[in-house]
């Protein structure tokens, strides 16, 4: 028996996003998987080598201070913040991007067909979207930092208002102005719920990629262990799987935060209840075929 189409254009209470996110995975696991892995796997591939390289780095000068080697202040700063830290934190942006713009590509055409679109029809939204997503990431990355830095509310508040900012390019097709003006209005009173599933799904996403990163560095240190007769040479391989571990994990953070997008766009404009009367209408025909008498 074929499963029933997720609804995503509804109001959802706390417990639904996250009933709805869970169902989502289920249904959508292998199509969902595939595209991920088409799509953002070169991303993913090109990280983990940052992650390692710079794992492989800090492991040396870690190694380095134990054994009594002194640094200036000076030169141990920018060993740890070299030209591979910052490589690596644009790879992250540039990764999270991929996978924000897919997440929310593949979402959008599953909303409009009620169908799971196929690698080749993620691709083409993906390309449309990918560099504008990009360039909100870093703006987005740099006000939050900001925000942060100034007495941390203003950061926590611009984590949750510019959350949905990739589902709104993608669905509506904004501008980078557009979108930003856009979380605004949809965040208004719904700011402490979208908050409450943000955390919620962030600490979902954090205990699920610890489990599963603890279990994986555990085998890889003991291989390393009985292949060496030494610990910790095994810290950059583990490092690298880890930093692959975490972004799939980061997949049940960003289908949350999608389903509360369409739950902010519902309550806002009632897009989801006007399409499903419209359909209501269009499907209800009977006597097409009948000639009227009067």
């Amino acid at each position: 028996m074929a499963q029933q189409k997720i609804q995503l254009r509804k109001i959802r209470d706390f417990g639904e996003n996250f009933s709805d996110t869970f169902q989502f995975i289920r249904q959508e696991f292998k199509p969902l998987l595939t595209v991920f892995i088409f799509i953002a796997g070169i991303f993913l591939l090109i990280n983990a080598i940052f992650a390692g390289i710079y794992n492989q780095q800090a492991l040396g000068i870690f190694s380095s201070l134990i054994r009594g080697v002194t640094y200036s202040e000076d030169a141990t700063y920018y060993s740890f913040f070299s030209a591979t830290y910052f490589l690596l934190l644009l790879m992250n942006l540039l990764t999270l991007s991929a996978m924000r713009t897919i997440i929310a590509v593949y979402m959008r055409y599953y909303d409009e067909h009620g169908i799971s679109p196929t690698p080749q029809q993620v691709w083409s939204g993906f390309i449309r979207n990918i560099f504008q997503i990009f360039i909100f990431s870093v703006v987005r990355f740099v006000l939050i930092i900001i925000g942060y830095i100034m007495c941390v509310a203003p950061g926590v508040y611009l984590t949750v208002v510019l959350m949905p900012f990739s589902f709104i390019i993608v669905n509506e097709n904004a501008s980078f102005g557009d979108a930003f003006t856009r979380c605004f209005d949809l965040i208004k009173e719904n700011f402490w719920i979208s908050l409450a599933i943000y955390l919620v799904a962030m600490l979902i996403f954090s205990f699920s990629s610890g489990i599963i990163g603890f279990i994986v560095g555990i085998i890889t240190e003991s291989l390393s262990y009985f292949t060496t007769k030494q610990i910790n040479t095994g810290l950059p391989v583990v490092g690298a799987l880890l930093n692959l571990i975490e972004y799939f994990f980061y997949i049940i953070f960003f289908i949350a935060a999608g389903l509360q997008y369409y739950t902010l766009v519902e309550i806002r404009d009632g897009a989801g209840l006007a399409r499903r009367l419209e359909n209501l209408g269009s499907n209800v025909h009977p006597n097409t075929n009948i000639e009227e008498e009067f």
